[in-house]
């Protein structure tokens, strides 16, 4: 039986501002389905965070929060060590007052045994009840009463056989499966791409990748966070026992009748494993490149670039930046069934319906180079090559290009002119380059305006300094809302720069010229920067100002 009032609770959070009535309807009606109370569900759908909920709790039952003083003294607990660990509090002596110190304060069997063990060894102190988080209690816990909640094996690089065993079991508990369950449930609803469980000396810190940036999740009971790491491994069959070196796994599973997949990697760092997880949701994957955000002008190039028959097709931008699903839309507008496609990626992110897809398997020998050959003797018409990193793939690349093939792949370049003289510090002959490269797409993502929260505020004369001269309009920004978690954005669009390979540009690679020659040519002949794009969607009310220059910094140089 609990003591807690849900209603009670969920009224005063809209009281003060903290939660909105939508959510807490939505939370509400995980009630009937959950063993969970109000407050744990708000935390794991990452609508309230754990200070959030604590100070809520003790407005409500009228208690005050835990300040430590230097003159507290942590009195004993006459309770056998297992019993204390399951039913946490601590009994605090400051001057003539008892402070009996919950995390929580819905459980009978702690509020009893900390009434009893104040009550028989304490009768002279006038007892008063305070809250902490769940972390705080912990540690004191630890600190005061040698619980040894924190087990210290778990730090260590390799787990003995029985270390292995009790983790499995603990990864196996209710409580465990139940957290990592709506973890995933919570970032798939709040959209966000990755899930990032990161170790630090003072324990777990998760956060949630959404459009770009990353917000801070509630942090899980320091007892339950091996835990955690053991059971998202074990999902993702990876070994539990080896925490040594880098793994990668892969889980697929059913949330809310939508197909999805996760890609998992974990990372030893000196306090821990680290673990990120890519959230894929195959029903959300449209691969239109029309549906891109592209100009049309741009688009209109691109589309008749990769449909030459030979040559080679990068895309360039950052990690995150939407690369690899360009190069997905651009495989399935030329797939028709008349010709072969081949792929070598690290790692298949989506099944491409009609394409032969290889995943690259390094710990076996199976790189991209190695890939790529073996691809060649396929007969096949076009190949995308996940990334060029090496000398070695990017001249097998070039070679399959003038022989006959259509190469697609990425590189890590800031902008479509540098990838040029990437490729030429990587190793590759100039005159190879000139000769074999089509086009180059250079691209990023901003984040969309919220179109529930979408006001006019200024006009882009603010930014006189980055437009060029007599270019003005209103500007737009999101004000925040429930439906964007107050961040004024949601879901993001592309901005977009093509390099088309003119007999102009190809001349001036093979004669050697540098960074700025190419640039001035490649302005000569039509060429839009970044930048440029990212102005565009400003003006169009899709983005703001500022979220362009954030993404675009070293671009806007070239305007």
């Amino acid at each position: 039986m609990s003591l807690f009032d849900n209603k009670a609770f969920g009224s005063l959070l809209v009281e003060t501002g903290r939660l909105s009535q939508s959510k807490l309807d939505r939370a509400i009606s995980h009630l009937e389905s959950s063993s969970q109370q109000l407050p744990e569900i708000l935390l794991s759908l990452g609508f309230l965070s754990e200070e959030d909920v604590l100070t809520t709790k003790a407005t409500l039952l009228n208690l005050s929060l835990y300040q430590p003083e230097d003159d507290d003294i942590f009195l004993a607990i006459d309770l056998g060590q297992e019993f204390h660990r399951q039913h946490l509090f601590c009994l605090i002596q400051r001057i003539d007052i008892l402070i009996i110190l919950f995390a929580d304060m819905g459980n009978h069997e702690t509020l009893s045994a900390a009434e009893i063990c104040s009550q028989n060894s304490y009768p002279e102190f006038r007892p008063i009840i305070q809250l902490t988080l769940p972390a705080n209690l912990e540690k004191l816990c630890d600190e005061h009463y040698d619980l040894k909640l924190t087990d210290h094996k778990e730090d260590e690089l390799f787990l003995e056989e029985s270390d292995i065993d009790r983790l499995k079991d603990m990864a196996s508990e209710a409580p465990v499966i139940k957290y990592v369950n709506n973890l995933i449930d919570t970032a798939v609803s709040r959209r966000a791409s990755d899930i990032h469980i990161e170790p630090f000396e003072s324990g777990q810190v998760i956060r949630f990748r959404i459009d770009g940036i990353l917000y801070e999740h509630e942090t899980p009971l320091r007892s339950m966070q091996a835990a955690i790491v053991s059971r998202i491994k074990l999902l993702a069959t990876l070994d539990i026992a080896e925490r040594r070196v880098p793994q990668d796994g892969k889980i697929s599973m059913r949330l809310s009748g939508k197909e999805i997949d996760l890609r998992v990697s974990t990372l030893p760092t000196i306090h821990g494993e680290g673990v990120v997880i890519r959230i894929l949701e195959k029903e959300n994957v449209i691969l239109d490149l029309s549906r891109l955000g592209m100009p049309s002008a741009i688009e209109e190039s691109f589309q008749s670039i990769i449909k030459q028959p030979n040559g080679i097709v990068l895309v360039t931008g950052p990690t995150g930046s939407g690369k690899t699903t360009t190069l997905y839309c651009a495989l399935n507008q030329i797939n028709n069934g008349s010709n072969k496609i081949i792929t070598v990626e690290d790692p298949v992110e989506y099944q491409l319906h009609g394409i032969n897809q290889i995943q690259v398997q390094t710990e076996v020998g199976l790189t991209f180079a190695k890939g790529l050959r073996a691809i060649v003797r396929q007969d096949p018409d076009v190949i995308m090559i996940g990334e060029i990193r090496d000398l070695e793939t990017a001249e097998i690349a070039v070679q399959s290009s003038l022989t006959g093939h259509l190469v697609f792949s990425t590189l890590h370049t800031n902008d479509a002119l540098s990838a040029v003289i990437r490729l030429i510090d990587i190793g590759v002959e100039r005159f190879l380059i000139s000769s074999a490269l089509r086009g180059i797409l250079a691209q990023r993502l901003v984040r969309r305006i919220c179109p529930n929260c979408r006001i006019s505020r200024g006009m882009a004369s603010e930014y006189l300094d980055q437009l060029p001269a007599g270019r003005d309009f209103p500007l737009q920004q999101g004000e925040g809302c429930p439906d964007c978690s107050q961040t004024g954005y949601s879901g993001r669009v592309g901005i977009y720069e093509l390099l088309s390979i003119s007999p102009q540009i190809a001349s001036l690679i093979s004669r050697r010229a540098d960074l700025e020659e190419l640039t001035q040519a490649a302005f000569q002949s039509g060429f839009h920067t970044l930048f440029n794009d990212g102005v565009s969607k400003v003006e169009q009310g899709l983005t703001s100002m500022t979220e362009v220059l954030r993404i675009t910094r070293e671009a806007a140089t070239h305007v």
